[in-house]
């Protein structure tokens, strides 16, 4: 994973919404990060890694918290409830937003029944210009519940140079905290792995009705989304032979979820 470790200094701008838009300095696209915001600390308004970006209307909050992480000592945590009262924290640029080739995963929970959006921002000085791909419905509360993983895959039609963001809109009284953010590579066929399942794979790819699995002995369920990030169909207790006839022709991402909890995704095509 690549991680910028350029220390930067975070420069207060008041925008012409009457918030505040915190902005680090110019960093270079990255092809892949992982961030676990270790390396900050609560509880300053605003803070977020270099190279990241964050804007607050209206009083919204969005800090470093401490308060019971996924992992070691820190984790986003924003808050904000009301009309306008908007905190958007905004990923590092990647140079490959729309190759179709990667996908964002992360840790959520919330204090309460909790919604967040996840999307893309193309302006990172102007909150008018972020784009919703998927809405985020948080019901657990900790970060042990097998919901608290999310897997989100980006659409090819996403404008490149534009940044992956999520974003507090201020419809839920919850607090929102997430960790362990990683945009990484979307496993496919031809990769070679050294996990548990690296002989668990999806094929033919293309595929027409049926998509096979190879092996589904420690399967739990199959999600599959579309090119737009939308998640269309989730198969419980999956069979090898998947009967994929309602789909439309075009790319979807096919991801296996395991007993254990570790997840293995494809990007496959039907014709």
């Amino acid at each position: 994973m690549i991680k910028n470790l350029l220390i930067e200094k975070c420069l207060p701008i008041i925008s012409t919404f009457c918030g505040v838009l915190f902005i680090n300095a110019q960093c270079n696209p990255v092809t892949e990060f992982s961030e676990n915001f270790d390396a900050y600390s609560c509880c300053t308004m605003g803070v977020v890694p270099n190279c990241w970006s964050s804007i607050r209307l209206n009083n919204a909050s969005q800090i470093i918290s401490s308060t019971q992480p996924a992992s070691g000592t820190s984790q986003i945590y924003q808050f904000g409830y009301g009309a306008g009262t908007v905190s958007i924290v905004i990923m590092p640029e990647v140079s490959n937003i729309n190759a179709g080739t990667h996908r964002f995963r992360v840790k959520m929970k919330a204090n309460s029944a909790g919604y967040l959006e996840f999307g893309y921002i193309t302006d990172p000085a102007d909150a008018s210009t972020f784009v919703v791909l998927q809405a985020i419905n948080i019901n657990n509360t900790s970060y042990n519940d097998s919901a608290a993983e999310r897997i989100f895959t980006v659409p090819t039609t996403v404008p490149a140079g534009a940044r992956l963001a999520i974003r507090n809109p201020g419809t839920s009284f919850a607090g929102h905290y997430w960790d362990d953010a990683v945009w990484e590579q979307i496993q496919n066929l031809s990769t070679t792995e050294n996990d548990l399942h690296s002989g668990v794979g999806v094929y033919p790819n293309p595929f027409n009705e049926v998509l096979n699995i190879s092996d589904t002995k420690d399967l739990k369920t199959i999600s599959i989304t579309d090119a737009s990030g939308r998640q269309i169909k989730t198969i419980e207790k999956p069979s090898a032979a998947i009967q994929l006839s309602d789909l439309e022709k075009g790319v979807y991402f096919v991801t296996l979820h395991f007993k254990n909890g570790t997840t293995k995704s494809f990007k496959s095509i039907k014709y």
